[in-house]
């Protein structure tokens, strides 16, 4: 069985992560922002949601205390 909730958690967020790399590349197409400034914005982002991730892989094992109890 599946749960709606968590669904749309993963959902929302894959939309967040997509637009987050898709949208400055799609910027410095159109010449909104310069080239540079997109590397900058996506080295930001490849840090912040490895980051992100590296803390979940980290504290997300089953123990007392653990963020698997949503």
């Amino acid at each position: 069985m599946s749960n709606a909730c968590k669904e749309l958690a993963i959902f929302l967020t894959t939309g967040i992560v997509v637009s987050a790399f898709g949208l400055p590349i799609v910027f410095a197409r159109a010449r909104l922002i310069e080239w540079g400034a997109c590397a900058l914005v996506l080295t930001g982002n490849t840090v912040i949601f490895a980051t992100i991730l590296g803390f979940f892989l980290v504290f997300g094992s089953n123990d007392d205390f653990s963020w698997q109890q949503w």
